[in-house]
């Protein structure tokens, strides 16, 4: 296992850093790169498991060690917001292994949590590059003819009505 994390990591490592670097800080902007690119095939890939619901003193380790039943992790994060809603994010090798946390995470929880909230990680990113607001393109559709009842209340409606009838 460590010996597949490791030549991982010396693979990644030889991505960004074979390109021709002039200075420290696009070697960093390179590497952030890489990482980003990374993390996108790992959404694309659907290995990345979000874990919701999960408790405040949560840590990578106590994380990591759970979901590793079901298959080597390559990652893991830990998000915890003011509000109480805690979260984090799992990432494994192999889909297989993240299809089989998402069914049967919920069995690795403690009596005394919550139950976890799991599914495939990363949609925000999905959402970040290719979605698009159809409701919100107002340019595209006419709004449909309005009808004189339209800017009308219940009781104006009803009051209209009635005298209708009484005619």
């Amino acid at each position: 296992m460590l010996q597949k994390h490791a030549d991982h990591c010396k693979l990644r490592l030889s991505v960004v850093f074979s390109s021709s670097c002039s200075s420290k800080e696009s070697r960093k902007c390179n590497r952030e790169h890489e990482m980003r690119i990374q993390k996108l095939k790992a959404i694309d890939e659907r290995r990345v498991v979000y874990v919701g619901r999960i408790r405040r003193t949560m840590t990578h380790d106590e994380l990591r060690e759970r979901f590793s039943q079901f298959g080597e992790v390559e990652c893991v994060s830990l998000h915890f917001r003011d509000g109480g809603d805690h979260y984090g994010f799992v990432t494994f090798y192999n889909t297989e292994d993240a299809f089989a946390a998402i069914d049967n995470g919920g069995k690795l929880r403690n009596p005394d949590e919550l139950p976890f909230d799991l599914c495939f990680g990363g949609r925000r990113q999905f959402c970040n590059s290719d979605y698009s607001d159809l409701d919100a393109n107002r340019d595209a559709d006419p709004p449909p003819p309005r009808s004189r009842f339209e800017d009308l209340d219940f009781d104006s409606l009803l009051k209209q009505a009635q005298r209708g009838q009484k005619r």
